[in-house]
């Protein structure tokens, strides 16, 4: 019987606690308003700022082939002599570009070839940027001023920084596929950076290939010079074949080891990646509920304490 009416008692208890809640929650009805309507006012503000984002990507497919002819003893004797024979290596091409992509070297140069920092100072820079209900007018009123006092360095390094973030390039294990993807809030501009840096990474990889390629052959010739035995200049003539082969598929691809699948285009206007408006908006209107019932229960909470403390 005792515990039966414990149990009944807390249970009172509790209904008193959830209505005692609910008062607090309607007696400030107006703080939580409040707080939504500015929380909510303040995102409508930052998402009506942000202009859309397009993606545009190029597929590859992997052409390159490790299986060449066996060298043999001939490695051994190359090495000897400080000349790298290998059969190619095992980096692939997409690990390849993204070396060069987190090489600061080749990609201040990839920006300066390709007169990237004058496109960021331009003040039209932003003339094809798409926003909600076409409506930039906020945009313009928050742009930020250029930073006219930064130096060139400064300007190519932020630039770098910009390049690297938006530029994907990944790999897909099951078909090999390789996809480079470059994301901008001007959507005529992935397919430009896109295409300058897949031909400038290729020249970059393809001229270092080429002269260790020119570097076997010279090995060989001259070791075919001094070769006595039949079998010996046999397997040299091979190996020299072989390379020139090489050396003729890896000038005939557009990019470096890799046939396309896929061009860069623009992107349809409509079909942008980001930023998701209405869910930003979403989350945001839920959060300043909780927020606005956390201030009540927290102003509710310290009136309750100066009205003890007067007592």
């Amino acid at each position: 019987m005792n515990n039966q009416m414990q149990e009944q008692q807390l249970i009172e208890e509790d209904e008193i606690d959830l209505r005692e809640l609910w008062q607090t929650i309607v007696k400030g009805k107006k703080i939580i308003i409040l707080v939504v309507s500015i929380v909510v006012s303040l995102t409508l503000v930052y998402a009506l700022k942000m202009p859309n984002v397009y993606k545009s990507e190029v597929m590859l497919i992997p052409t390159s082939d490790d299986s060449g002819p066996s060298l043999g003893g001939l490695g051994g004797l190359a090495a000897m002599a400080g000349v790298s024979i290998g059969g190619g290596g095992s980096m692939t091409p997409d690990t390849a570009f993204k070396s060069l992509l987190n090489n600061y070297e080749f990609m201040k140069a990839f920006v300066e070839k390709n007169k990237i920092v004058a496109y960021y100072d331009a003040e039209n820079v932003d003339e094809n940027y798409v926003f909600a209900l076409g409506y930039r007018g906020v945009y313009d009123f928050l742009k930020p001023e250029l930073d006219r006092e930064m130096t060139y360095d400064d300007k190519v390094f932020e630039i770098i920084k910009i390049l690297k973030k938006n530029l994907s390039i990944s790999s897909d294990k099951k078909t090999a596929l390789i996809t480079v993807s470059y994301s901008d809030s001007d959507r005529t501009y992935p397919p430009i950076i896109i295409n300058a840096f897949l031909k400038d990474a290729s020249k970059y990889l393809v001229d270092n290939n080429l002269r260790i390629i020119d570097n076997k052959l010279h090995y060989f010739q001259k070791e075919m010079q001094k070769a006595d035995g039949f079998e010996l200049r046999k397997s040299l003539s091979s190996m020299i074949s072989g390379i020139l082969q090489d050396k003729v598929m890896m000038q005939s691809k557009v990019y470096y080891q890799c046939d396309v699948l896929t061009e860069p285009s623009v992107a349809y206007i409509k079909d942008k990646t980001k930023p998701k408006r209405g869910l930003i908006m979403v989350v945001s209107f839920i959060t300043s509920i909780i927020l606005g019932i956390f201030l009540v229960f927290f102003l509710e909470f310290i009136k309750k304490e100066e009205t003890e403390t007067i007592e």
